[in-house]
């Protein structure tokens, strides 16, 4: 090869390499804006969303209640769209969602304000953001549109 044209190629990839690292720390902090909005205990009536005790007792809750016919084992989706993967699902809307429940094209999530307390919406808030980055199974269903 010609000096000029190793000079040239050396230059192209070194930039390849500055451009790449400018990339890959740009998507970071779109994964960290999605979990900036966890509230601490204090603000989530005690729940800490850091708390693996918390999570597992979220989880099963989810499944036994919103898992068999509506948002699927583990959020996966069913009847529901699945709640796995879902880093746009904020905290305040899925508060709200869970506690005065949706309705949108036809398809109906009653509200769980009488139901659960308020210490119960936060764990299931937590275990659901949870979820945001778990790893894909290939199992998750479209599930219907709420």
């Amino acid at each position: 090869m010609q000096p000029d044209r190793v000079f040239t190629l050396s230059f192209k990839m070194r930039n390849l390499r500055w451009l790449l690292l400018l990339v890959s720390m740009a998507c970071v902090p779109a994964v960290q804006a999605a979990d900036e909005d966890v509230p601490s205990p204090d603000r989530a009536a005690g729940v800490d969303f850091g708390d693996e005790k918390v999570i597992e007792k979220g989880l099963h809750m989810l499944n036994s209640t919103c898992g068999g016919y509506c948002h699927g084992t583990e959020g996966r989706g069913f009847k529901a769209p699945p709640l796995r993967n879902r880093p746009e699902l904020s905290v305040d809307s899925l508060r709200t969602v869970i506690l005065f429940g949706r309705k949108r094209a036809g398809k109906l999530m009653p509200g769980w304000k009488d139901v659960l307390s308020e210490e119960d919406v936060w764990t299931v808030i937590a275990a659901i953001v949870s979820l945001r980055h778990a790893e894909s199974t290939g199992e998750e269903a479209k599930g219907g549109g709420h």
